[in-house]
Formats: C-alpha cells, structure tokens, sequence
C-alpha cells in the first residue's frame, strides 16, 4: 500500500494500517531536508492523540527528545526505555500520561539529503527479546518502504531544489570550489579560462538561490550533486 500511495492520504491509511498490524496503537514519521542549513524542513505524519501533539510542540520537546538526538546520529533501532529519557523526566511523565510508554524507532537517510525517522509506540506491553527477534525485519522493511514514499511524494512539496542538476562543467567546477580553490586555480585545472568559470559559477548561484559560491557548494554536497 506503501508503495502505490500516491498522496499525504494514502500514506497516512498505510502507516495506520502497517502499524497496527505491528500490535502497535500509534506511528509518527518525520521526513527533513537538510536545507536550508539555517532551518531544515521537516514534514510530519502521526496519529497520536491530538492533545499529545499540542503538548509536543509548546514544550518543544523535539529539541529535547533523546530519541529525535539519537536518530540523528545512527540508523541502529532505538528501544523506548526509562533510562534513555532519565535526563528528560518531563518528557517521559507526559508521554506516560497519554498511553505512549513502549516504542521503537529508526531513521533512514538517503544521499541526497533527507533523513527520516519512523517511530512506533503503545500503551501496552514492553518489547520483549522475543517480540523483537520476530519483528525486527518487518520493522526495518517498513522503515524503508516508508521512506520511500513519503520521499517521493512530499519532497517536491517541500523544497524547489529537489529538482536541481547540474551539468558535468557545473559539477566539476563545483568539486573544486568545495575544496577550496578559487576560480584563477580551477581555470588552470581544468583547461578553462578564469571568466568561463564564473561563468558556470554565476549560473550555478542562481540555480541554488544563493549568493555565494561556498553556500552552493554546502548545498550541494548536501544534496549530494557532487
């Protein structure tokens, strides 16, 4: 269902319905780009109760949530437990309150750029060694397929420049000035002359939106043009 989702709708009704099958009660899953650098877009899909949203985000508990922390570092499955919330005990009491005790979650990140996060969670029962030796696959296959679609579907709308190419001229010359060389220096690397290469550069700027070569360069490798 996943894979044949063509909207935000049906994405939604497939989360819901994998994750029930899963025994789990609720999903969320987080989809950011990582441009602008300043601050990145970040698009939501969840079902937990809407009262538990609204606590969510006027306590900003995303900068604080130690698992939101640990997705950004590794694609290892994290395990709801006690101890990883001991330094944020208001967190851990309210998400309790609402039912939300056992969870598991795991982010994925492609080359260009966008990193996700599904989270899955219920009111009941812990995860056992049992439960986890049995689900494991299906969890990191359904981690995948739903970073696939969200992908496909909400990356147009969240940015422009999931859209931008480069030519092989553009993409050289950008590889070196990533590396630090001015344009006199890439002109002499590449056989060019001096104006042709800021040349593409200028081209470059107003494919990016920027002005400046090394933020074109940042978002760039980011997107992973080059």
């Amino acid at each position: 269902m996943l894979l044949s989702a063509k909207t935000k709708d049906d994405i939604f009704a497939g989360l819901s319905k994998a994750s029930k099958l899963l025994e789990f009660d609720y999903f969320a899953y987080g989809l950011r780009l990582a441009v602008p650098v300043s601050a990145p877009k970040i698009e939501l899909l969840n079902n937990y109760p809407s009262k538990w949203q609204e606590i969510y985000h006027t306590n900003n508990y995303v900068s604080v949530d130690p698992t939101v922390q640990l997705g950004l570092k590794t694609i290892q499955p994290i395990i709801w437990e006690e101890e990883i919330f001991s330094e944020t005990r208001s967190l851990w009491d309210d998400a309790n309150s609402f039912g939300l005790s056992h969870g598991w979650a795991q982010s994925s990140f492609s080359g260009d750029g966008v990193s996700g996060m599904l989270t899955l969670s219920r009111s009941h029962d812990s995860l056992s060694k049992t439960e986890l030796l049995y689900k494991t696959p299906l969890l990191l296959w359904f981690n995948q397929l739903a970073h696939i679609a969200l992908k496909d579907i909400l990356l147009t709308d969240l940015t422009d420049k999931s859209n931008i190419k480069l030519t092989i001229r553009e993409t050289e010359i950008m590889r070196w000035t990533a590396d630090g060389k001015t344009s006199y220096e890439i002109s002499i690397i590449l056989g060019i002359s001096e104006r042709t290469v800021n040349f593409h550069l200028s081209n470059i700027l107003n494919k990016f939106n920027v002005n400046s070569k090394i933020a074109a360069a940042v978002q760039a490798v980011i997107l992973g043009l080059i």
